[in-house]
């Protein structure tokens, strides 16, 4: 799947059907329709890092060999949003402080689970799906931000409803709910 695919789909849902079937075609495009798609191709990049910051955390683990020092956030692969775990020898938790440039751990740290913000993308890069989303899901999100920024503010609502719904869907939980056992009084 490409970034290109999930604009198609916007285009589709705002009414811009003539400039989806041209992505479609790999037709050339105006000046106004190129304008339009680099707006799409932001908004996709917004609503990735949106989702990713606030909604559902992108996970990442690294292998890193730390022993009784820092470790700067721009040593590590991604750029970092949380950290949640840092783990040492035989699987084991590893205390640690953070501080907003660099963790100051506290034992020897071998690996490092942390939620990151996505890259911008390309019109023709591919998507990497994380925790189940969809196409349909991005298209939502860059459907609202693409007609609020064009002015259409009640028409934007409508499509962040759906995409907040799609995403409160999405970060439920689906595990086994128990409940405790009852007592007798």
């Amino acid at each position: 799947m490409k970034v290109k695919d999930i604009v198609i789909l916007t285009c589709l849902f705002i009414g811009e059907k003539e400039l989806s079937s041209k992505l479609e075609e790999n037709s050339s495009l105006s000046e106004r329709e190129q304008e339009r798609v680099d707006t799409l191709v932001r908004c996709y990049n917004l609503v990735n890092q949106e989702i990713a910051s606030d909604y559902l955390p992108f996970l990442y683990t690294e292998k890193i060999d730390v022993n009784n020092s820092i470790l700067n956030f721009s040593d590590l692969e991604k750029t970092i949003v949380n950290v949640y775990e840092v783990k040492g020898s035989l699987n084991a938790n590893v205390r640690y402080k953070e501080y907003p440039n660099y963790l100051e751990i506290l034992g020897h740290a071998k690996k490092i689970t942390y939620s990151f913000l996505p890259e911008d993308a390309e019109l023709n890069d591919d998507v990497e799906f994380y925790n189940g989303l969809s196409e349909r899901i991005y298209a939502y999100g860059m459907a609202s931000e693409f007609l609020l920024c064009d002015g259409l503010s009640e028409d934007a609502e409508i499509w962040e409803e759906r995409y907040k719904e799609s995403l409160f869907v999405l970060s439920r939980k689906r595990s086994e709910i128990r409940l405790p056992k009852r007592r007798w009084l």
